[in-house]
């Protein structure tokens, strides 16, 4: 008998491009205990993506934040949607719970209403593929109460807010250290990017979805001065157990296709009558 009971969607997040993002908010009137006021009362300032794409069996990344300046909102929100696509997995911390919803808010308050991207990815479906909140897939769903990053990546040996903190965003605004707070929000990405890979790789019970594009981030971070502020992912211990484990990776593979040319050559020689190469 057919069930009418609607299936829940795929998890099976695709990892072939990944766009990997995290904003920084400050709200008008701090709370004087220090403890987080409510999504709604946050107005996001910086916003950071980082895309991950695998082209040709390399790895390519491009790094980029956007500084929401005061009178410039529109154009803010415009921007965002720009870096996250419909078509792109795009993935986050608590992304569900605080960054999505507080973009979304911010966009429709500035009457943004043509932005699909934005749009598409703050109502992807919980279980499905176009989204992925890393606080839910540590913990299940739910099923446990919601780890930090900081938790996960000490866990996992990945560095995390090595240079500030969350906390510390309003005075850095207010005193005009925009780059300081771009700084941090490019390293809680690479953080989230960095523990999405293990996840993905345990997801598909697969090393190599970890190892090689972490080896192959590790060196993109290596290749340019200014990304010195993310060296200490670059010189990890995941980065450190990556690199070697990817060369072995990549040459086994291409030992394979070597002994497939071969193999296909002889195949081709013997089919028009001419004697073996070996």
């Amino acid at each position: 008998m057919r069930s009418f009971h609607p299936q829940r969607p795929s998890d099976e997040h695709l990892g072939d491009h990944v766009v990997v993002f995290d904003i920084e908010s400050i709200v008008e009137d701090e709370p004087a205990d220090g403890s987080f006021p409510k999504w709604p009362l946050h107005r996001p300032v910086v916003a950071t993506f980082l895309s991950a794409s695998l082209r040709d069996a390399k790895y390519a990344f491009e790094l980029t934040s956007i500084v929401c300046e005061p009178g410039n909102e529109s154009a803010f929100y415009a921007a965002v949607d720009a870096q996250i696509p419909i078509g792109v997995t795009s993935i986050g911390f608590n992304s569900r719970g605080y960054d999505l919803p507080a973009l979304q808010l911010g966009a429709i308050a500035e009457r943004r209403f043509d932005l699909g991207g934005l749009s598409h990815h703050a109502r992807a479906h919980r279980f499905g593929r176009e989204h992925c909140d890393l606080a839910e897939m540590y913990s299940l769903y739910g099923g446990t109460k919601r780890p930090s990053l900081a938790e996960i990546c000490d866990r996992l040996s990945i560095p995390v807010k090595t240079s500030v903190h969350g906390s510390d965003v309003g005075a850095l605004w207010r005193a005009g250290d925009v780059d300081a707070i771009a700084r941090y929000c490019e390293e809680d990405v690479a953080a989230t990017y960095c523990s999405w890979l293990a996840w993905h790789a345990w997801r598909h019970s697969d090393e190599a979805l970890m190892s090689r594009p972490l080896a192959a981030f590790a060196h993109w971070i290596e290749a340019a001065p200014e990304r010195a502020h993310l060296m200490p992912f670059a010189a990890s211990p995941s980065a450190a157990w990556a690199r070697p484990r990817a060369v072995a990776f990549d040459v086994a593979v291409a030992l394979k296709a070597a002994e497939r040319r071969v193999q296909i050559a002889a195949d081709e020689r013997a089919f028009s009558g001419e004697r073996p190469i070996f």
